[in-house]
């Protein structure tokens, strides 16, 4: 697959296809962050838009070189979301954290 000219903003991320994001978000050099300020906004978006209380944001970076969103929610509740790496938010996927490990 032809990869997409880099979105140079939001908005263009957001026009992508599901395969082309994620043909994007592979081929960013993660090692010079590239695109890693995509990442912060769709985690922002997360935290805005969830019904779940989320009590603080990360970007991680996956095996092979993916951001995903580390989002940490009450302990109580962690149970009840998908397994780690199941969801997607805007073309990241999601891993959910029991905000306790915060405090560790």
């Amino acid at each position: 697959m032809d990869l997409p000219p880099k979105p140079r903003t939001y908005d263009e991320w957001l026009a992508l296809s599901d395969s082309q994001r994620r043909a994007t978000l592979l081929a960013w050099n993660d090692c010079q962050r590239e695109g890693i300020g995509f990442a912060y906004a769709a985690a922002g978006r997360l935290a805005i838009g969830s019904v779940v209380p989320i009590f603080d944001m990360r970007i991680g970076t996956y095996h092979g070189g993916e951001y995903i969103i580390h989002a940490y929610v009450d302990d109580a509740v962690i149970s009840n979301l998908p397994k780690p790496l199941e969801q997607t938010f805007e073309g990241f996927r999601v891993w959910w954290f029991p905000v306790s490990l915060l405090t560790r």
